[in-house]
């Protein structure tokens, strides 16, 4: 379960569409994190529509909240000519968490210095969009932002 595979379809004005292959579903990606290798990763491959008149632009990810962001690295990759993005995340280490007031302290204080435990949830919510332009606008710096399909990495055992 260490790859994803999906095929968007981009929209100028409304949701885009994110068509799994595999059946699964393609909005909130919830990944069991137990099911993860230590060390291991997670891939995330998504292919533009083969008509579409799109590519993946600039590195293809903006990650808008990627708040435990220590506990894992995120990298993206467009490839195939800006039809394929490859969104990679590793280095998951669960049991590290930031816990709200932490995270708190941290956005309010920009400019300080700050201390604070990690909590020992497993949970972690990466929060992303993808970025396309046209093919046809060369040298456009228009930028078309996908919603966000978000990840989420959760202890799945039942309590």
């Amino acid at each position: 379960m260490n790859d994803l595979s999906f095929r968007v379809i981009p929209n100028e004005n409304d949701s885009w569409e994110f068509i799994s292959k595999s059946g699964s579903s393609a909005e909130d990606i919830k990944i069991n994190y137990k099911e993860l290798t230590t060390g291991g990763s997670l891939n995330l491959y998504y292919e533009l529509a083969n008509e579409s008149e799109w590519t993946f632009s600039e590195n293809g990810s903006y990650f808008s909240d990627a708040k435990d962001n220590f506990s894992y690295q995120l990298n993206s990759l467009v490839a195939n000519e800006g039809k394929s993005l490859i969104i990679t995340i590793s280095s998951i280490l669960p049991h590290q968490a930031l816990s709200q007031e932490l995270n708190k302290l941290l956005a309010e204080n920009p400019k300080k210095v700050v201390s604070g435990q990690l909590d020992q949830r497993t949970n972690y919510e990466i929060n992303f969009r993808l970025i396309a332009k046209k093919s046809t606008d060369v040298n456009s710096l228009m930028r078309y932002f996908s919603q966000d399909p978000r990840v989420i990495i959760e202890d799945m055992e039942p309590h």
